[in-house]
């Protein structure tokens, strides 16, 4: 196969994006369409469409399912390495309240076009089937394999998705970029901050509550196990560590991320006021920077609980582990950044920043494998998980161009093959 390392020039690309913008309006109706509300998810209904494009372009592609109806697909253009993998994902939260048109029927007004899932994540993921289409023309010159990938459960976990795909499936890639952090391609996620997730328990006995003497309450050592930790955060536990692997940095990068936090989600204790409550349970959220471990944050909490504990007669108190996806960062001077600021820069007059996000996507699983990843996209900031989201079909053209040279340039560059 003759395989030319120069990307096509711009111009080129531009005139046959254009000349299928009519495919990219239809794409992105056709995936809107396709009701994949998380839960229950039914990606098998976006991955229709999905598959229904492959087909009519004759690009190669594979369906994995770890559960009927929980469908991931995974396209391929061009042979061999590098491979260079885009993630985007099928499902959508719900509609909730507040729209003003029906959110699983697309309404196009002044070039927007309103849906649920128009930017998150069905608008990209129509412009990178646009993309997918110029490629697929120019299959014999790609000097390496693009990868697009379309993933279920990434609103929930993506137990169902990414890591079905990397933990089950052997999903590899030299690269990839993951288009669900948009911010109309001014930014570029290098990060992610580590997301902790943990339940603290107190059990105690129950008693009437004009005698709560009588009784233990759960309720008050939770109270006060939670004022405790109110304003701790998640930086006085860092030690001096060597260098650290690809994706788990050794030293905090608080420069490119916002503080670390501490949210308390809920506190469940008893059923009626005149009750001393036996039971309670708080469920609490800490995002921790770069460089952090989770066991050091959760050696602190249980010694925390257990001083608490010491002063309570009578509860017995517990810490339980729910979740604990660490930190990660791609390393500084990595070529996927550049290559896409000096391209999108090019095509918008823009070069976009790079940042850290408190929240995650699923290039956390890609790093956290030894995949390096970002997250760059377009669309609106906000606008996602809202009524009345929108995205506009002329950024998500320009989105399409940008990603077309980034893609190519990446597997010419060889990155890590």
């Amino acid at each position: 196969m003759a395989q030319s390392q120069h990307a096509p020039p711009a111009d080129e690309v531009r005139a046959f994006l254009e000349s299928r913008k009519a495919d990219l309006r239809q794409d992105l109706a056709d995936l809107l369409r396709a009701r994949t509300v998380n839960p229950p998810g039914d990606e098998h209904r976006a991955a229709k469409v999905f598959t229904r494009f492959c087909d009519a372009e004759r690009i190669r592609c594979e369906v994995f399912e770890k559960m009927p109806g929980r469908a991931n697909v995974v396209a391929r253009i061009g042979r061999g390495r590098p491979k260079v993998a885009v993630a985007l994902h099928f499902d959508v939260v719900p509609a909730g309240d507040g729209w003003e048109t029906d959110p699983f029927e697309p309404a196009e007004r002044g070039g927007r076009v309103y849906g649920r899932g128009a930017k998150d994540n069905k608008g990209p993921l129509a412009a990178m089937m646009l993309a997918a289409r110029f490629l697929k023309t120019r299959e014999a010159d790609l000097p390496g394999q693009f990868l697009l990938v379309a993933v279920a459960d990434e609103e929930a976990g993506s137990d169902f998705g990414m890591k079905y795909l990397l933990e089950e499936c052997g999903l590899e890639a030299d690269a990839s970029i993951v288009p669900d952090a948009g911010h109309e391609m001014r930014l570029i996620d290098v990060g992610e901050k580590g997301a902790l997730f943990f339940k603290v328990v107190a059990e105690g006995w129950q008693a009437h509550g004009s005698s709560p003497e009588r009784g233990a309450s759960a309720l008050w050592p939770v109270v006060e196990f939670l004022e405790r930790i109110r304003s701790w955060r998640p930086l006085d536990h860092v030690r001096d560590r060597p260098e650290a692997v690809e994706g788990r940095p050794a030293a905090p990068k608080s420069d490119l991320f916002s503080p670390p936090t501490l949210n308390v989600g809920a506190v469940h204790a008893g059923t009626v006021p005149n009750m001393v409550p036996g039971r309670c349970e708080a469920l609490v959220d800490v995002r921790y920077l770069p460089g952090t471990e989770g066991k050091e944050i959760l050696a602190h909490m249980r010694k925390v609980l257990a001083e608490v504990e010491a002063k309570a007669p009578g509860v017995r108190m517990r810490l339980e582990v729910l979740s604990d996806q660490p930190p990660t960062l791609l390393a500084p001077g990595h070529a996927l950044v550049e290559i896409i600021q000096r391209r999108t820069e090019e095509a918008t007059g823009i070069r976009p920043t790079i940042y850290g996000q408190s929240g995650a996507s699923v290039a956390k699983f890609l790093l956290l494998r030894g995949i390096p990843a970002v997250g760059f996209s377009c669309g609106p900031e906000g606008v996602e998980h809202m009524a009345n989201e929108w995205v506009s079909l002329e950024e998500l053209a320009a989105f399409a161009r940008v990603m077309t040279l980034v893609v190519w340039d990446l597997m010419a560059k060889g990155v890590g093959g």
